[in-house]
């Protein structure tokens, strides 16, 4: 008999020469869009928003790929709301990826990596239930509700 295989999950930076292979992930997690009420983006407005992305000095942006398969994207932004804070605005895996602790390992490279924050703090968009049990899981707690359709959840590291 056989041993497990455990496959690599790693995160790299986006460029803006992603553009075509995120709106491609986009397009295989139409679940997601269709809980904050929108269509997955256009392949040019995805250009555009990593293009921005470049321009923020406190964003970053990272494909995740399980071996040479991308499976989601990780999104967050550094001294926000407030100088010792760090928030996380998007954690999506793939559809057909998800329930494979994909997004903890991911979440666990984060908070492995990420330095000079007090705070995380984790944006919900939608009526997203699976995505606040997932972090109140992870030990973030809900902070407030920013109207119907956002969620604020936070983790002291």
């Amino acid at each position: 008999m056989g041993g497990m295989r455990t496959l690599n999950l790693s995160l790299r930076p986006v460029l803006p020469e992603d553009a075509s292979l995120l709106h491609q992930l986009f397009l295989r997690s139409p679940g997601y869009f269709a809980l904050i009420g929108m269509e997955p983006p256009a392949l040019e407005d995805v250009a555009r928003d990593l293009a921005t992305l470049e321009k923020d000095e406190r964003r970053r942006a990272f494909l995740l790929f399980l071996e040479e398969e991308a499976v989601g994207y990780l999104d967050y932004k550094l001294h926000y709301p407030e100088p010792e804070d760090a928030t996380l605005s998007l954690l999506l895996i793939r559809e057909d990826r998800q329930g494979q602790g994909l997004g903890r390992r991911a979440l666990e490279h984060l908070l492995h990596h990420l330095t000079g924050a007090e705070r995380l703090y984790a944006v919900v968009y939608g009526n997203n239930a699976r995505a606040k049990a997932f972090f109140q899981a992870q030990g973030f707690r809900h902070v407030k509700d920013g109207g119907p359709t956002l969620s604020w959840y936070v983790r002291e590291l």
